[in-house]
C-alpha cells in the first residue's frame, strides 16, 4: 500500500494459499507477531478456511482497529456488490441549444498519466490533449463553431470535495486531492521545478496548462553544498491561488503534484481551451444550477469500465479512485448526489448484507482510509474477503483488482511468491492482518 502520512500503519498482507495441512498455525502466527517490531502497536490476525468456514487463526480478530488503506477493500468490494462487475462510468457531452453540457459520472480516470502510459514527462501535455481529441472531434462533427456556455454538470456527487476528517495541513497533497463528479488529471497540477541561479526557480512545463490559475513564484535557486531542496506550493482553501515557495537545488525529474480546487470547473476550462484551439469559440464556462434539467442531443460518451477503477484503487492504492467509488455507490443507491456519509452507510450495509449479520465495531467513514474515524476488525475483513466466490464474476473482479507480488503496492514485496499468486481453485485460505498504533 502507498504510505498515508500521519497515519502510522503497516500495510495489509493478503496471502492466499492452496489448502494445506496447517498444523498448529495459531501458535506459529502468534510467534511471528510476538517477534515482530510493531513500535508499541498491536496486531489483529484472522485466517479463515473458505471451504469449511473454520477460523484457523484468531489473534485479537474481533477488535476494531483503524484500517488505513485497507479500507479500500471494503469500498471496492461494496462497489462490486452494489454496482455489479459490469458497471461502466459514462461521461457525456450534450448539445442544448447554443450551449454544450458536460455531464459527469464520477469517473476518476480522465487525464490519469499512469493510465496514459506517460514515461517522458515532456510529452504529457500533448498526450493529455490527444486523450480529449475524440471529445472535440464529436463537437466538430456536429457542425458546432460557437458555444455560448460550456456547462459543467457534476451533480452526480455533492460539492463537498474534501472529507471533514482528513488532515487539514495536507489537503494540497496529491493523496488528499478533491473528489468530484468530474475529475481530471487526478485533480492535481504537475510542477517540474529547476534552479535558475540568481533568480527564482523555473517551475517547468506546468501540467495541465493552467492559464486560469493565479500563480506566484517566490522560490529561490541556491545550489551550494549546504543548501537544501525545500520546494513546496501553498494554496489557500477553496481557491486556485498558488504560491511556489522554498528552494530548488536541482531539476526535478518527477512531477511535484499539488491538488487543485474545484476539479469540474478546472476540467471545463481545459476542455474549453482545447475547443478554441480547434476553431470552436467558447464564450464562458459555468456550472449548471441545481434546478437545471439537461435536454438536448447526445454528441459523445466517454466510457470507463468499473474494473479499471477497481484496479487503480486496490493494485495502486490510489485514494481518489476509492473515494469516487464511495460517492458513486451512494448516488447509485439513493438516486441523488453522492456524499461521503451516505457512501459510508452503503458500505456498512453491503458488508452486513453479504455477511448476513451485524458486524461489531464496523464504522466506515471514507473510501480510501485517510480518515482516522474508520474502524473495522480483522475478523470482519477476513469474512468480507471470503464472501467473494472466485467462481462468481464479483469474486473474479475483486481478485483481479488486488496487487500481486512485485506489482502495484506490492512492487517491492513478496517477489519470490510470484508463481503462487494466481489461483485455480476456490479452496483457499485468506490471511488478513492489520497493525495499529
Amino acid at each position: 500500500m502507498s504510505s498515508v502520512p500521519l497515519l502510522r500503519f503497516l500495510p495489509f498482507v493478503l496471502l492466499v494459499f492452496a489448502r494445506l495441512a496447517f498444523g498448529d498455525l495459531q501458535a506459529e502466527i502468534q510467534q511471528i507477531v510476538a517477534e515482530a517490531d510493531l513500535h508499541k502497536g498491536f496486531a489483529g490476525v484472522c485466517i479463515i478456511d473458505t471451504v469449511t468456514g473454520d477460523v484457523l487463526v484468531d489473534i485479537k480478530a474481533s477488535q476494531a482497529m483503524i484500517p488505513a488503506s485497507n479500507q479500500k477493500l471494503l469500498t471496492t468490494g461494496a462497489a462490486i456488490h452494489v454496482l455489479g462487475s459490469t458497471f461502466t462510468f459514462k461521461t457525456t457531452i450534450v448539445r442544448d441549444g447554443k450551449n454544450l453540457v458536460i455531464v459527469g459520472d464520477g469517473d476518476p480516470t480522465i487525464g490519469d498519466s499512469t493510465l496514459l502510459g506517460i514515461s517522458d514527462w515532456s510529452q504529457e501535455r500533448s498526450l493529455l490533449s490527444e486523450e480529449l481529441q475524440p471529445w472535440v472531434d464529436a463537437v466538430v462533427l456536429a457542425g458546432i463553431t460557437q458555444i455560448d456556455t460550456l456547462l459543467i454538470d457534476d451533480r452526480i456527487f455533492d460539492q463537498n470535495f474534501i472529507h471533514p476528517t482528513w488532515p487539514s495541513d495536507q489537503l494540497n497533497n496529491y493523496y488528499c486531492a478533491q473528489v468530484a463528479g468530474i475529475n481530471y488529471h487526478l485533480n492535481v497540477v504537475h510542477f517540474f521545478p529547476s534552479p535558475r541561479p540568481g533568480s527564482h526557480a523555473s517551475l517547468g512545463l506546468i501540467t495541465p496548462k493552467i492559464d486560469w490559475i493565479t500563480l506566484h513564484n517566490k522560490t529561490t535557486s541556491r545550489t551550494g553544498k549546504k543548501d537544501r531542496p525545500t520546494f513546496w506550493v501553498a494554496r489557500p482553501p477553496n481557491t486556485n491561488k498558488m504560491t511556489a515557495r522554498g528552494n530548488v537545488k536541482s531539476t526535478h525529474k518527477e512531477p511535484v503534484r499539488i491538488a487543485f480546487h474545484d476539479p469540474p470547473i478546472v476540467f471545463g476550462h481545459v476542455l474549453a481551451s482545447l475547443f478554441r484551439k480547434n476553431g470552436i469559440s467558447v464564450i464562458k464556462v459555468a456550472r449548471v444550477s441545481e434546478s437545471t434539467t439537461v435536454h438536448g442531443i447526445l454528441l459523445y460518451t466517454h466510457r470507463t469500465p468499473l474494473q479499471k477503477v477497481l484496479d487503480r484503487s486496490n493494485t495502486d492504492s490510489h485514494n481518489l479512485y476509492a473515494e469516487t467509488l464511495l460517492k458513486r455507490i451512494a448516488a447509485f443507491t439513493l438516486k441523488r448526489s453522492g456524499t461521503f456519509d451516505e457512501g459510508a452507510m452503503v458500505v456498512h450495509n453491503a458488508v452486513e448484507q453479504r455477511l448476513g449479520s451485524f458486524q461489531r465495531g464496523l464504522a466506515p467513514a471514507d473510501g480510501s482510509g485517510m480518515s482516522r474515524e474508520n474502524q473495522v476488525s480483522t475478523e470482519t475483513l477476513a469474512k468480507w474477503l471470503a464472501s467473494f466466490d472466485l467462481n462468481d464474476p464479483a469474486g473474479i473482479a475483486m481478485l483481479d483488482s488486488l496487487a500481486t507480488p512485485g506489482n502495484g503496492t506490492l512492487s517491492n514485496r513478496f517477489k519470490e511468491d510470484r508463481k503462487s499468486t494466481r489461483l485455480n481453485s476456490s479452496h483457499v485460505v485468506i490471511s488478513y492482518a492489520v497493525f495499529c498504533l
